[in-house]
């Protein structure tokens, strides 16, 4: 999380999810088969491409969710 001579660059939102989990999930927050919703934080970041299954895992293994969103997005500059 390095951009040029700063480091632990991240940006984030507050934003509102909505869910429903389904019978073979394991809800942390929520109902099965009942929609859901509360306030959560997006976070954005750079890694390097190297680094994006380590970095998944992290999230992965400290995120509370049974299944957190995690998107990948190229960036080709």
């Amino acid at each position: 999380m390095t951009v040029g001579n700063y480091d632990n660059v991240l940006s984030y939102s507050v934003v509102k999810g909505y869910w429903r989990p389904l019978e073979e999930a394991n809800p942390f927050n929520g109902s099965k088969g009942e929609i859901s919703f509360g306030t959560e934080c997006k976070m954005e970041f750079k890694c390097l491409m190297k680094n994006i299954d380590e970095v998944k895992e992290l999230i992965k293994s400290t995120h509370p969710y049974e299944e957190p969103v995690i998107n990948v997005i190229p960036i080709l500059s």
